[in-house]
């Protein structure tokens, strides 16, 4: 566990991001709904600045993806651009997800703070780029004394392969494919204890990607598959929708 916490840290601070603003997970639902609004900014020759907010719904036992609130985000990434396709990242998000106590399914909210670092390399040709990310993850968790099983802390490890093909000669349309792998450890509020590192949950995304032309707006739609756990699987369909709007370089 401590050899683990050791590489955790050096892996964020030695930290892509594409354009589309995939869901995030919400947990033991039928079906779900993801939408974001973010604005996407230059900062100089080599770095950009990512802000979104984002809110998802669930379908708990129905095919309704909307059917009750169940998360809202806030997050800030930056970005650096390296020689040779090589790109890192920090960012910092909070969020506040509906979570059930499994003991009176009550339903209570849970703060996050999260901290993250991606390291990703581009491999490009005249139609397809493949990107594979390494992302680590801090996150811290604020939950009411009456939730029962919660986390206080949790380090994530998430592996992704990216594809992107471009439709036109501008590249202004896109099918974006991804397959993600998330291991985690945990620390448990009531016992103190941290649980193994182990293999959690896989996410695979199809997304189209639009860009009008003469517009500085990104339009993203998708689906996600989130399938969840090892022995005892359980698998989520999400609807996503994204909206991103390039600013401009600041001087």
């Amino acid at each position: 566990m401590r050899r683990f916490l050791i590489i955790s840290i050096v892996c964020f601070f030695a930290v892509n991001i594409s354009a589309q603003i995939s869901p995030p997970g919400l947990g033991h639902a039928k079906t779900a709904s993801w939408f974001a609004a973010g604005i996407k900014q230059k900062l100089g020759e080599n770095w950009e600045s990512m802000s979104y907010f984002g809110m998802g719904r669930t379908g708990e036992t129905s095919l309704n993806p909307i059917e009750k609130p169940s998360i809202l985000v806030l997050n800030q990434e930056f970005y650096k651009q390296l020689k040779n396709n090589w790109k890192y990242s920090f960012a910092v998000s909070f969020r506040n997800q509906k979570e059930k106590n499994s003991a009176d399914n009550n339903i209570v909210d849970q703060q996050e703070i999260r901290l993250y670092g991606r390291l990703s390399h581009a491999f490009k040709s005249s139609k397809l780029k493949v990107t594979p990310t390494f992302r680590q993850e801090f996150r811290k968790f604020f939950a009411p004394k009456s939730l029962e099983d919660a986390e206080s802390f949790a380090l994530r490890s998430r592996l992704r392969l990216q594809f992107s093909i471009d439709l036109n000669e501008d590249s202004s349309k896109k099918i974006i494919l991804s397959s993600e792998q998330l291991f985690s450890t945990e620390k448990n509020a009531l016992s103190k204890e941290w649980s193994d590192l182990k293999y959690h949950e896989s996410r695979f995304l199809a997304y189209y990607s639009v860009t009008p032309k003469h517009s500085a707006v990104t339009f993203d739609i998708g689906y996600m598959n989130n399938l969840v756990g090892g022995n005892h699987p359980y698998d989520v369909s999400y609807l996503a929708f994204d909206v991103v709007f390039n600013g401009k370089r600041k001087n």
